[in-house]
């Protein structure tokens, strides 16, 4: 895989040498940070059968400039697939594509490909029955997990017109061009085309459709993307549809061109991306397991500030929740310091590693942060900033213990400073979760009343896997969590191992910023190695902590992404720490077990 740059975002090329393409348009928020790491598998898998693929990301969103403000979003998309075609054959020559759209993407590609005479196939992967019933379910899902949020009384900022979604912005006027959307008389004007057709669970309009199509003269697959609810679950406790990846490749297989010609030659120049206050360059870190990230550069860089490298929130890609990785680099940028967000090997769009890991913990990944370092200290960034939301964290931390180079270290809502098996209870629990969900609600073409293919004009998607997911995944979460506490609480408190690695850290001078947020489970983890109100870890010299209120585990609300990233930039540009009267509490924090659990 290696970057490219093109009309104002970033894309990622799967080089292979077969005369016939494959674009892929993947989804958006939430749903994109569930799919990223499925629709990378999928590239990756047409590469190896020789076609070559490129991923990207539409306007004012993931690694693109802008945001959610731009005017003409929905429209910007739309040529934004268009313009991923040209690229790709431009850059490496093939004479014609095949198009895969996944949620939002297959709402776009009908309306991009219209009128193109180079489009051999189109594949629609959980495509919504329509813009309205995407809406729907996307202000379904905003009920669910923003308006659930506490509010925070120190909110200034004017009400948003849009929707928020998992903290993804849609203004009104893209929600309003999103619900005019319709993807099936796109289809009726291309009779010819050879269709893909892969809703979550197949319904009497989609075999209608299909069998238009063949009727017209045109060839259509239509096969269930089983697992679909699994996938949509959660970016971290989703599981992959390994079926759906076969279905894919085999019908792609069906309409390649191999060929055994040169591939195009790569342009030496590394590309970059100029933005508002920095420069970005996409990078791909060899050698194998290949890890796939950003650097971001400031236009006046801060002298002596060192480089922040964002880890992985968990399993969420690189771009972060919310987008709060993007937006925290950019931010860090216009104040003088450098970041590079990375996905570690096995997560987003970086490679899988040949050896089979621990989910998340594996102390190997370690290893691969120290590659990071090494990547950037060649280019003249010798020290580093390393941090991270949830394992994330976890991963900074053992990073530190090892490589001096990290001179700071940013750990927020840690579930776990120091991996065991009781912690396995977490991840099991999870899996009982995602076997406790209900059955998603079929989507089909939607009938002239707006109602779905089962009638139900409300039903959602979404709505049936968060509603079940959520209250059960809080639970067993609190579960392990008690359970560990049983299992090793007197013991891990008598050798107390975190506790010296964490003196070690600060003993050589690395500065620490400690971050919760209310009643987050990180409050009981941190006393559990550092006693009640983590007074232990509060005392060492170099150690900052900080509660965020009215927040949740991933930081979704505005207000506590901003406060995390004036305190970094407080903390590595050496200037003073940002006062408790702009939100963010430095006393000790409430909600922690006395007794230290």
């Amino acid at each position: 895989m290696r970057p490219i740059v093109f009309d104002q975002t970033i894309g990622w090329l799967h080089p292979a040498q077969g005369e016939r393409g494959v674009v892929i348009a993947g989804a958006h928020g939430f749903e994109d940070l569930c799919s990223r790491r499925f629709l990378t598998l999928i590239a990756r898998r047409l590469a190896q059968n020789g076609m070559p693929v490129l991923q990207f990301d539409y306007p004012g969103c993931g690694d693109a400039p802008g945001d959610h403000t731009a005017p003409g979003q929905v429209a910007g998309w739309i040529n934004g697939i268009a313009g991923a075609i040209d690229r790709l054959k431009s850059e490496t020559g093939v004479e014609d594509v095949l198009v895969v759209g996944f949620r939002l993407g297959a709402l776009l590609a009908p309306a991009a490909i219209a009128g193109r005479g180079d489009i051999a196939g189109l594949a629609l992967l959980a495509p919504p029955a329509s813009g309205k019933a995407y809406m729907r379910e996307t202000t379904g899902l905003s009920r669910m997990v923003d308006a659930a949020l506490p509010a925070y009384a120190g909110a200034t900022a004017e009400p948003f017109d849009g929707v928020v979604a998992a903290g993804f912005r849609l203004s009104a006027e893209t929600v309003a061009a999103l619900r005019v959307l319709e993807w099936q008389g796109h289809l009726a004007d291309r009779p010819d085309i050879d269709l893909l057709l892969m809703p979550p669970q197949v319904a009497e309009g989609h075999s209608q459709l299909a069998e238009g199509i063949r009727t017209a003269g045109g060839k259509a697959e239509l096969v269930a993307l089983d697992g679909f609810a699994r996938l949509m679950s959660s970016p971290t406790a989703n599981d992959i549809p390994l079926s759906a990846i076969d279905v894919v490749a085999q019908w792609a297989a069906r309409l390649s061109k191999p060929s055994d010609r040169m591939l195009n030659p790569v342009d030496a120049t590394p590309p970059f991306l100029d933005g508002e206050g920095y420069r970005e360059h996409p990078v791909v870190i060899e050698p194998a397991p290949e890890i796939c990230g950003v650097l971001c550069t400031p236009i006046d860089a801060l002298p002596g500030a060192p480089v922040a490298l964002i880890l992985n929130a968990g399993a969420i890609p690189h771009i972060g929740w919310a987008r709060g990785a993007v937006e925290m680099a950019r931010t860090l940028a216009r104040r003088g310091i450098a970041s590079m967000r990375v996905d570690l090997p096995g997560l987003g769009q970086s490679d899988t590693p040949s050896e089979k890991r621990l989910f998340l913990y594996d102390e190997r990944a370690s290893g691969d942060v120290v590659r990071i370092l090494d990547w950037l200290e060649q280019r003249g960034y010798g020290q580093a900033c390393a941090m991270g939301i949830c394992a994330g964290a976890h991963q900074a931390f053992h990073a530190a213990r090892r490589d001096p180079r990290i001179s700071h270290l940013g750990m927020i809502n840690p579930l776990c400073f120091s991996w065991n098996s009781s912690y396995a209870l977490d991840m099991g629990l999870s899996k009982i979760r995602d076997n406790a969900r209900g059955p998603l609600v079929a989507e089909a073409p939607p009938a002239k009343d707006g109602a779905t293919a089962d009638g139900n004009a409300s039903a959602s998607p979404l709505k049936s896997v968060l509603k079940l997911g959520k209250p059960i995944l809080r639970g067993s979460v609190e579960f392990a969590k008690s359970v560990l506490s049983r299992l090793s609480g007197e013991g891990a408190m008598t050798r107390r191992p975190v506790e010296g690695w964490m003196k070690s850290i600060t003993g050589r001078g690395t500065q620490v910023l400690v971050v919760s947020c209310e009643d987050d489970l990180s409050l009981q983890e941190i006393a559990r190695h550092f006693g009640p109100d983590g007074e232990r870890l509060r005392r060492m010299k170099g150690v900052t902590m900080m509660l965020v209120p009215a927040a949740d585990h991933t930081l979704t609300p505005v207000h506590a992404r901003d406060m995390l990233t004036g305190q970094l930039i407080s903390m590595l540009s050496g200037a003073p720490a940002m006062p408790a009267s702009a939100g963010a509490k430095t006393q000790r924090p409430s909600g922690v077990f006395a007794d230290g659990r």
